[in-house]
């Protein structure tokens, strides 16, 4: 399930022209040495622990939390008549894309994305994190077990290795 999740977030935001990378989270930030090993902007998915509700069948419920950091480089300004303000507020175009994007996104097993949570990191230097937290609702049924009907009764069919 998350695979899906994650792929569904990924091609849906590597299509938008703002965004040139998308990758899992691995503190990609924090690993940084004066240069970035990856195209900027980039985005980053992060799963938070996810509490699952069982259900009949093996099938199970729970409301899965995705945090999108968002990595651009800074531009550097000196008050908000600087020439430069524009281009150091484009970040924030950015995410209202990522965000509108993220608002149609829905799958067979997970429904739409809500954004919970936006928080700017205000301790930068060349590189900006925006982290932008979504939840939705998702069904993972890779447990389940099939059944099939034999002369009107229901019979458990074990899943293939």
């Amino acid at each position: 399930m998350r695979k899906q999740v994650f792929k569904a977030i990924a091609d849906t935001l590597a299509a938008l022209p703002a965004v040139s990378f998308v990758d899992l989270w691995n503190n990609q930030v924090q690993t940084l040495n004066g240069g970035t090993a990856f195209p900027l902007p980039a985005v980053f998915v992060e799963f938070e622990a996810l509490e699952w509700r069982q259900q009949g069948n093996g099938a199970r419920r729970g409301k899965l939390a995705v945090r999108l950091h968002v990595v651009t480089r800074a531009v550097a300004t000196h008050g908000h008549t600087d020439p430069n303000i524009s281009r150091a507020l484009e970040v924030f175009d950015i995410l209202d894309g990522i965000n509108a994007a993220m608002q149609d996104l829905r799958g067979e097993n997970f429904s739409g994305f809500m954004l919970t949570t936006s928080a700017t990191n205000h301790d930068h230097a060349e590189i900006i994190e925006n982290v932008e937290r979504y939840i939705c609702d998702v069904q993972d049924i890779t447990a389940m077990r099939q059944f099939r009907c034999v002369s009107g009764l229901s019979v458990a069919v074990s899943q293939p290795d």
